[in-house]
């Protein structure tokens, strides 16, 4: 790949990162930016755009709001309190919402173009 199209894939992912930062900064609640970031993902990937869009969004806007750090973190807090029911309680819901929010992005994306 050349050197160019390295520095263009990094500025496309860039411009979307900026933004979901912003965004993620202002919710303070790592349970919601994964989900709403999920929802976006799965529903981003599903559209007919182009691929320079896909990494605006996709990449830079949907990785830069998610945080898997903030949720670690927040899990290891729980564990550290003891509250190790909550812990798993966590762990399994928000893997399995996350993957139903990015088949409802899917779907709504479908609905969408179709």
């Amino acid at each position: 790949m050349s050197n160019f199209l390295k520095k263009n894939k990094f500025f496309l992912i860039s411009i979307g990162a900026v933004p979901g930062a912003l965004f993620r900064w202002q919710i303070d609640d790592v349970f919601i930016v994964n989900i709403i970031g999920c929802f976006l993902l799965g529903m981003i990937n599903s559209l007919p755009i182009s691929r320079r869009y896909k990494l605006i969004f996709g990449f830079g806007f949907c990785g830069s709001l998610t945080t898997f750090s903030g949720w670690s973190f927040q899990l290891f807090q729980l564990i550290s309190k003891g509250l190790y029911k909550l812990f798993f309680l966590n762990s399994v819901l928000i893997v399995l919402i996350g993957f139903f929010a990015i088949c409802l992005g899917d779907l709504f994306a479908r609905k969408v173009i179709n």
